[in-house]
């Protein structure tokens, strides 16, 4: 990232996505020469260096900065406000992993029924509501609204913003995905409406934005594009929701689409406008840079480049040492809870495998024998677990196991709940996780209480072929199936076509439920027990 040239009258705006609450390195390596990468403090120092060029600069986030490591989820995002706060972001988008934390309080999940935005840290909202009125920079989503249409009236969110410095003069547009109600904890999404007219509210900001002499506009969005993602400007990006948003837009067209939400490096043209996006967790900055055109006088394009955040210790930067600064009392009040002993492996617990995972069926297990916590169950019912092997996000061992290990593996805030159903709506359930295309990569989901036999074509697709639930009684024919409380609420499309008789919803984490089994078993790898898969010739 080079400095402009003194003749240039340039703005460069730096930006990432999904920091998703790291404050030091990732636990990953960049693979080039297996640098320690990413965290805010190594992004301080990225942004400092620009600083420190000939530009305007301007910080923008696409969105998803909460739900990470335990030093950030038991603070529920407060140490990257502090961060953002000192390192000088502009504004951020408003991403759906913004809604995890519910109450005010890591001893609640979601809020009692029937409470709003008037009931403050203990409503559905407490800790967002918190985490925006500490932040110095606007959180951005011109789709959002209440259902019916009501504006949303919280402390530092705004459809969009201006920014002046240095002459320049961004506009920024903020977009929510509108997958935020299944990819978030549903209820605390209450009377909230991402849908309704999001495109026509997208294009009247950035109209709203040019009248009042913005250039360039930026769309900031939490949201990405499907399949393989191109990586130059001369690409062509493919279909999915950030082509959808464009198309709607007609002639209001940004300058630029900063994206996220697919923790991928993206860098191409949707419908001709520039769109780019890093890595998770700060391992990728972007820099955008436009320049004054000396014969037109317009503000064009120039560049995009992308570039790993090597984090360092000490930080390059001032601005670094001052970003680690403000998030060291964070991490120092957990570091003993951190590194506190689960249990020791002597195998490594994988997350995902085509056949199947004892590290999710370990979940599922965990997730059975806490099946009463959210209330009474039917009598002499059998209880079948079931654990989506998506919110399992890193191995574990072979070694010692610490807590802040079980985040890594578990970084989300869903809780233990209960669907009482029917052998045939169980079936249901396990057929629509099967049906996606995903499974042709790993099988897709944990579970106890039961046995499966399923069946992989040659396009490595798998079937339902037999479903055995011990102890079912034939006539009443119920089951009470204990999952995340993320799939009861429509996560993954998991209840589609499927009614449950009575529900059941907890305040115990899974991470919680799954610390007590590991210490106690001290294992979680081996072949699935339960597990049969025939290969069809």
């Amino acid at each position: 990232m080079g400095s402009a040239g003194l003749a240039e009258k340039c703005v460069s705006i730096v930006s990432w996505n999904d920091m998703h609450g790291q404050l030091g390195p990732d636990e990953s390596y960049v693979q080039t020469g297996k640098l320690p990468a990413g965290g805010v403090v190594a992004v301080a120092d990225v942004v400092a260096d620009v600083r420190a060029t000939h530009d305007a600069t301007f910080v923008l986030d696409a969105g998803d900065l909460f739900t990470g490591p335990l030093e950030t989820t038991l603070a529920e995002g407060e140490p990257i406000i502090a961060a953002y706060n000192v390192l000088g972001v502009d504004a951020a988008a408003l991403g759906n992993h913004e809604f995890d934390f519910g109450p005010v309080g890591y001893g609640a999940v979601i809020a009692a029924p029937g409470l709003d935005d008037r009931a403050g840290d203990k409503g559905p909202r407490g800790a967002l509501l918190a985490r925006l009125a500490a932040a110095r920079f606007p959180f951005l989503s011109a789709n959002l609204h209440r259902e019916g249409g009501g504006a949303i009236a919280w402390p530092h969110h705004s459809p969009s913003t201006t920014v002046e410095r240095d002459g320049f003069k961004v506009g920024v547009v903020g977009y929510t995905t509108l997958e935020t109600p299944k990819t978030t904890i549903k209820p605390n999404v209450v009377g909230l409406d991402f849908a309704t007219n999001a495109g026509g509210s997208i294009a009247a900001s950035i109209r709203l934005l040019r009248t009042q002499g913005a250039s360039p506009v930026v769309l900031l969005a939490h949201a990405s594009l499907e399949g393989e993602l191109p990586q130059a400007l001369d690409k062509a990006a493919g279909k999915g929701e950030i082509d959808t948003l464009l198309g709607e837009l007609g002639p209001d067209l940004p300058d630029l689409v900063i994206a996220g939400h697919r923790h991928a490096w993206l860098l191409g043209r949707a419908r001709g406008v520039p769109i780019v996006s890093t890595s998770e967790h700060g391992v990728g900055v972007a820099r955008s840079r436009f320049c004054v055109d000396p014969a037109t006088k317009k503000v064009a394009l120039a560049s995009i480049e992308r570039r790993i955040a090597v984090a360092h210790d000490p930080p390059r930067s001032a601005l670094g040492k001052d970003v680690a600064a403000v998030v060291a009392p964070f991490q120092a009040k957990v570091a003993a809870e951190a590194e506190t002993s689960v249990a020791t492996l002597a195998k490594a617990c994988f997350p995902q495998r085509l056949d199947g995972s004892a590290f999710t069926h370990a979940v599922a297990v965990a997730i059975r024998e806490h099946a009463t916590d959210g209330g009474a169950l039917p009598e002499k019912v059998p209880v079948v677990a079931v654990m989506n092997s998506g919110g399992v996000r890193a191995p574990l061992g072979p070694s010692v196991v610490r807590y802040r290990d079980l985040f890594a593996a578990l970084p989300f805030e869903n809780a233990v709940a209960t669907c009482t159903t029917t052998r045939a709506g169980l079936a249901k359930m396990l057929s629509n996780v099967l049906r996606k295309a995903s499974v042709a990569e790993r099988f897709p989901f944990g579970f106890a209480g039961a046995r499966l036999a399923l069946k992989r074509d040659a396009k490595g697709l798998l079937t339902l072929e037999k479903l055995t639930v011990p102890g079912a009684d034939a006539e009443t024919d119920k089951v009470v199936v204990a999952m995340p409380d993320f799939l009861l609420w429509g996560g993954d499309g998991f209840l589609d076509g499927v009614t449950c008789s009575a529900t059941t919803s907890s305040q115990t984490r899974l991470r919680d439920a799954f610390r007590t089994l590991l210490a106690r078993d001290k294992t979680c790898d081996g072949p699935h027990p339960d597990l049969t898969i025939e290969v069809k010739p």
